[in-house]
């Protein structure tokens, strides 16, 4: 058995996420006073408790993740479950470079935080938006978004037939109505920025100067990283992609290609909902197992299955 974690990204968040987690395992527990702790605020109660209005927020819901994440990752090593590889989506490599050992919990939250008002600050609100567009390949996706007025380009590859796109409102809107005309499925995503593209580039700037004066450690374990999607073990290179991949597509399909053809055949989704694990189902056809790790039922499941 090869076994990869994948970590949740932004999206995936719910009022109440890890909460039955936090009171049942003390690692996950103290993952979750880290957060608290290092933020000066509560990251535990807006988890638990946050309205979704306040979740979706991009200030509350990248560290909200992101302790999730890691609260689900400590729960599974605590019953010594280790990863051959990782991967995190988006905002979930964050979490990836922890449990790969690349950062620690102390560090990654600030730089987080950072990351999430760096990125909310780039576009004002109502300007940038993103759409999912459904069952076009990646170089029909080009095409529509060269056809349409405005900036608008592909940011997540997630897997066959679904594709993101990133830009400015109006454009993504000029999409929505080309994409209907055609009968192409696609539908807005409720996002605050255009995630994924160059219009983030103001973000890239100020992040680039607060991942500069922090210290990367070598990874134990390769990181199938989000920009290439290539396994990634030099601990200056995954500080150089994880910069670019706040502007950069995700390269979310051909990271769970690569990870089965390195012979993975156990993919463990750690953090809220089933996103991931929907996306390699839509995605590998081969012999393989798929779990989600988000609350004390699927932990048991998990375990009791790959045990």
């Amino acid at each position: 058995m090869k076994v990869a974690f994948l970590f949740s990204g932004q999206g995936a968040q719910y009022s109440g996420m890890m909460a039955d987690i936090a009171i049942s395992i003390n690692e996950s527990k103290n993952v979750f006073e880290i957060a608290d702790n290092s933020l000066g605020r509560s990251i535990s109660d807006l988890c638990f408790n946050g309205a979704q209005e306040e979740l979706n927020l991009t200030h509350n819901t990248q560290p909200c993740v992101l302790a999730a994440d890691l609260a689900a990752y400590a729960a599974i090593s605590s019953y010594g479950i280790k990863p051959d590889v990782v991967a995190g989506f988006s905002l979930g490599e964050y979490a990836a470079l922890v449990a790969s050992g690349v950062l620690d919990c102390q560090t990654v939250f600030p730089l987080v935080q950072k990351r999430a008002d760096y990125m909310q600050e780039a576009v004002p609100v109502g300007y940038g938006a993103m759409a999912a567009v459904m069952r076009l390949t990646e170089s029909e996706v080009d095409s529509l978004c060269k056809e349409v007025d405005g900036y608008v380009v592909p940011a997540n590859f997630n897997c066959p037939g679904q594709i993101v796109v990133s830009g400015t409102n109006e454009a993504i809107e000029n999409l929505m109505s080309l994409a209907k005309e055609r009968k192409i499925r696609a539908m807005k995503l409720p996002v605050s920025a255009p995630f994924h593209c160059e219009l983030m580039g103001p973000a890239v700037e100020k992040l680039s100067s607060v991942l500069s004066e922090i210290t990367f450690c070598s990874p134990t374990n390769p990181i199938y990283m989000n920009v290439d999607a290539k396994p990634e073990m030099r601990k200056e290179e995954i500080r150089r992609k994880l910069l670019l991949q706040a502007k950069s597509p995700v390269r979310w399909e051909d990271i769970i290609n690569g990870m089965y053809a390195d012979g993975v055949d156990t993919f463990i989704e750690l953090g809220p909902g089933k996103t991931l694990s929907g996306f390699v189902k839509k995605t590998l056809a081969g012999d393989y197992s798929v779990f989600n790790v988000e609350n004390i039922d699927t932990l048991r499941k998990t375990l009791e299955e790959i045990g």
